[in-house]
């Protein structure tokens, strides 16, 4: 059986609630897990504090199990490179002082094998829609980094559980109505083809778990809400642990509740791998 923790969108600063991150540390010592999942949005605002505070609740983290993790949009400091007219890797500089130097991190462990890519780029020309609300916001995945996916899922051992980490959600958002990505629903199709049996991603600030059926196989797609005052639709804060054997793959959804302080199991669901 597969163990996995997944949490997005801590926003280490002013939105955080310190209560529930203290929460999340402590199911983080006291439950047993293979890896832990930190899909982007570290901080709110690139501030050095904020990265700090967020190294800290890593290095927690790390005392248990592998700590997998991927910058989100709020993670960048896009006004360093807009539209390509300054320094790319700039706008990655406290983040990877202070997170992880890695953007697209590889995680190889026993039965389980853990992709991340970047899908915060910034204000580029890939990453502009109609939408002027999108602008900064949107996330984008280029052909080269599925197929950098595609070909790490390759060469892992049969029977291995495939992950895949985003930041951006890869699915429409129920309440949003909007994609996380800039290329929409074609997304399912390039995600279906690197292979993952699962994807995890957050950015949408509401928690989704659903089966996918596209490019001719089907993959879990679970979306992790928030541990802020910012959850969509004034639902609770919430964290999805994940469960897999050879044959299922079961995504609860974990909400805090204010009465007894704590995140407690809510729903559940069950998909076929």
């Amino acid at each position: 059986m597969i163990r996995l923790l997944h949490a997005s969108d801590l926003h280490f600063g002013v939105p955080s609630i310190p209560a529930q991150v203290e929460a999340l540390e402590g199911i983080i010592s006291r439950e047993r897990f293979d890896a832990i999942v930190l899909s982007g949005d570290i901080s709110q605002r690139t501030r050095k504090h904020e990265f700090v505070r967020g190294r800290k609740f890593i290095e927690h983290a790390e005392r248990f199990a592998p700590v997998m993790v991927v910058p989100g949009n709020h993670d960048v400091a896009w006004w360093t490179d807009p539209m390509g007219l300054g320094s790319y890797d700039a706008m990655y500089t406290r983040y990877r002082r202070f997170i992880r130097a890695e953007l697209e991190p590889v995680m190889r462990l026993s039965g389980l094998t853990l992709v991340g890519l970047n899908s915060a780029h910034g204000i580029q020309p890939y990453t502009l829609t109609l939408r002027p609300r999108d602008l900064a916001v949107v996330g984008s995945l280029r052909e080269h980094q599925w197929s950098r996916a595609g070909l790490q899922f390759g060469t892992a051992p049969a029977g291995d559980l495939r992950v895949l980490v985003i930041h951006h959600n890869l699915m429409r958002g129920h309440l949003s109505n909007r994609w996380g990505l800039a290329n929409r629903e074609r997304g399912l199709d390039r995600a279906a083809a690197t292979g993952a049996d699962l994807v995890l991603c957050g950015h949408d600030h509401e928690e989704s778990a659903g089966q996918v059926d596209a490019g001719g196989r089907k993959f879990v797609v679970a979306t992790a809400s928030t541990l802020t005052e910012r959850v969509r639709g004034g639902a609770p804060s919430s964290l999805n642990i994940i469960e897999a054997d050879a044959d299922t793959v079961t995504v609860a959804g974990w909400e805090w509740t204010e009465a007894q302080r704590a995140f407690i199991p809510a729903r559940s669901s069950r998909f076929a791998r």
